[in-house]
């Protein structure tokens, strides 16, 4: 996708003739100050390199992006991209007859697909045909092999008559529902075959451990509790047939919504229709405010009215593989101590609510988490408040977390590991379309109890949220190194306010990918350290916003943000237009490269300015000795390249010191950088374009340039 800007007044910028009618690519010709093409960024590490670490469970994506950084824009505008179009209110009741429908394809597409690639998003196979509520409920019990009818000694009983009664309690459905809800409990039937079969090789121990671990986020960090059962029970899964599962029951929920939305529901009476099935109870409530407990329930249906649910409602775990709700309508209100609220663990854990102000509040494990499962939240209107303290609002561990927002302006806050935090192996997503939406993680460690090691003596927590890739990285403790996963937060129109305290916006750990995309609208991004397109330790972190007059603020005593990348990172900040600001305290970013990274810091529109205390310059990667060190363990660093870039293009700048507006700055002709490819760039032109479409695979290009270009 090419992004052109108006055409400005040409300008020579130190030996790059640009012409107004067909200029270079802006990024090509900032490479090209130093030597680079872009296929010589990036690494493919060598088998033999000593000390490189080897981890389990990199997602399908890691090693391709990691080899080529600036695909990572492409693969993050294609998320975006994908929310927006599959997420769109006006389409999301229509199908395309080559495809199921529109949230089935948003839930494969960004949540399956980067886990698991045995899914294209065609057909979830859905079979079962219109059945009476009462027969499909019976046609259950008879696929769980529990008996339907009491019979013995050759004789019917007196009781239990579950025929005779359910036919009574179906009464009391309005016309035109029990047909439609019957449907529905037949295709979770369908699914709930694939997920039992999904767990068919996982010891039931191992599975029970894994649903009832809770202290994941905090753990895999630094690697200081190391849980065998879940290595054990994620290398047993059968995938296929979890995520089958998961997308059977996230279609079939759709089709019921959508079907019962052309019924005439608003004045449904208020009643109750409960039934305990061999996997858990199934309750159809009507339009009262009604309180409901969603302990033990694998479905729950409201038709109206402004509800209270408790409890572990659309939630899964190790007893039973699927929970799930269909909120029809109302303002209401969502609490629980408990996983909860589109909790996936060891199974599919779904709500769905289509319509009201709504509030979702919630201990941990809430709000679209998956852990060995799939959790989906999907909330398709009104203004709506979030909260949940870890775990949630779009988190996978070894599964997949989803939160869709698709309209409202929206509340969202957590004490941490959520908001789009992609944990180890899992992908979580936390997709909000439009609204003016505050995204919230409370910053002070006093609060959360989790005091960060990158802001001693300050009121700064460890957040791990809102696009955020974190794995366990095991070298220092038990060996037990796992990648971290995929963490993608995209919004897509409205003002928006970020604010977290360390680990956010865009960031990566540890093979982790955390990439942000923020299509349009006045934005603030507040971070402390980590935050806003950064990375430590072989991973991605990218923040892209396309629109908009920004501000991009690293606070007080804050540093390592900002386009920051450390030891073998990637960490990228792309804004392609607006008036938009910079500021960063000591010791951070602006395209800020340490330890062989990959640090770009792109602005392509707008009068910017740009703000700082200690940072060097713009564009700026720091030499080590360790990059010409071929004598010892780490051979890595010197066989290596590395780059710190910043690049503006068009308005007019304010910078400060003696960096200025339509200029360029290197590194000096004898500095070290240049023999060690460890390169510094930064340029501020008027004109130019850059396109970040991936370039077909080529063959590799020449080494790079090795000393100074000549004047």
């Amino acid at each position: 996708m090419r992004y052109k800007l108006p055409a400005l007044v040409a300008v020579l910028v130190a030996g790059l003739p640009l012409t107004a009618a067909q200029p270079p690519d802006a990024l090509d010709d900032t490479l090209a100050l130093v030597g680079l093409r872009r296929a010589d960024l990036g690494w493919t590490p060598k088998g033999w390199w000593p000390r490189w670490p080897e981890v389990q469970y990199k997602l399908r994506a890691f090693d391709s992006l990691f080899a080529a950084p600036l695909d990572t824009v492409a693969y993050t505008r294609a998320l975006g991209e994908t929310a927006w179009e599959k997420l769109d209110p006006a389409k999301l009741d229509t199908k395309d007859p080559s495809y199921d429908g529109n949230l089935f394809q948003a839930v494969q597409r960004l949540g399956i697909d980067p886990r698991f690639g045995g899914f294209r998003g065609y057909h979830t196979n859905l079979l079962a045909p219109d059945t009476p509520l009462d027969e499909a409920i019976l046609k259950l019990t008879a696929a769980a092999h529990r008996p339907t009818k009491a019979y013995t000694f050759g004789m019917d009983l007196p009781y239990p008559k579950p025929k005779e009664t359910l036919a009574e309690k179906v009464q009391v459905l309005p016309e035109g529902v029990s047909p439609i809800l019957g449907r529905l409990v037949l295709n979770i039937a369908d699914a709930h075959y694939w997920a039992e079969l999904a767990f068919r090789k996982v010891d039931g121990n191992d599975r029970l451990v894994a649903a009832t671990r809770y202290n994941v986020g905090e753990e895999m960090i630094d690697a200081q509790d190391y849980c065998p059962q879940i290595d054990d029970a994620a290398k047993a899964l059968d995938e296929a047939s979890l995520w089958y599962a998961g997308l059977k029951c996230v279609q079939a929920m759709d089709d019921a919504r959508i079907a019962l939305q052309k019924l005439d529901l608003h004045d449904v009476p208020d009643f109750a229709c409960d039934w305990e099935t061999p996997w858990g109870w199934i309750r159809v409530h009507g339009g009262g405010n009604d309180h409901v407990d969603g302990t033990d329930a694998l479905l729950s249906v409201d038709l109206g009215g402004d509800d209270v649910y408790t409890g572990g409602v659309a939630a899964s775990n190790a007893n039973r593989s699927i929970g799930l709700l269909l909120e029809m309508g109302g303002n209401d209100t969502y609490t629980s101590d408990v996983p909860a609220q589109g909790a996936g663990l060891c199974g599919i854990g779904l709500l769905l609510d289509a319509a009201g102000d709504d509030t979702y509040t919630a201990k941990r494990y809430a709000q679209g988490v998956g852990q060995l499962g799939l959790g989906l939240l999907v909330d398709l209107a009104g203004d709506d408040t979030y909260f949940t303290a870890f775990s949630g609002q779009g988190c996978g561990y070894f599964g997949v977390g989803l939160l869709f927002d698709l309209a409202g302006d929206d509340q969202y806050k957590i004490y941490g590991d959520g908001q789009a935090l992609g944990g180890v192996n899992g992908v979580g997503v936390l997709a909000d379309r439009t609204g003016d939406d505050r995204y919230v993680a409370v910053r002070e460690q006093s609060i959360t109890g989790r005091p960060s090691y990158h802001s001693p003596n300050l009121d700064v927590c460890v957040s791990n949220v809102q696009g955020c890739g974190m794995g366990r990285r095991g070298d220092g403790s038990d060996g037990h190194s796992w990648a971290g996963g995929l963490g993608a937060l995209l919004d897509g129109a409205g003002a928006d306010d970020y604010s977290a305290g360390n680990w956010s916006m865009g960031t990566g750990y540890w093979f982790g990918i955390g990439l942000l995309h923020d299509r349009g609208g006045d934005d603030e991004y507040h971070g402390v350290c980590y935050s806003q397109g950064t990375g430590a330790h072989f991973c991605i972190g990218v923040l892209v916003d396309e629109d908009g007059d920004d501000q991009h603020l690293a606070e007080e005593n804050s540093n390592l943000s900002i386009a920051w990348a450390h030891d073998f990172t990637i960490g990228i900040l792309l804004d392609v237009a607006g008036d938009d600001r910079y500021s960063v305290d000591k010791s951070s970013g602006l395209g800020n490269s340490i330890n062989r990274s990959i640090a770009l810091l792109i602005d392509t529109g707008g009068d910017d300015v740009y703000q700082t205390k200690e940072v060097p310059r713009p564009g700026f990667a720091k030499n080590d000795e360790r990059f010409r060190a071929r004598g010892g363990v780490s051979t890595y660093f010197a066989d290596t390249t590395s780059l710190g870039l910043f690049l503006d293009i068009g308005g007019h700048d304010t910078y400060w010191g003696e960096w200025r507006n339509d200029n360029q700055w290197l590194d000096p002709h004898d500095a070290p950088n240049w023999a060690d490819r460890n390169f510094s760039v930064g340029v501020d032109r008027a004109i130019g374009s850059v396109d970040f479409t991936p370039t077909p695979v080529r063959p590799p290009s020449g080494p790079p340039r090795t000393s100074a270009p000549q004047p």
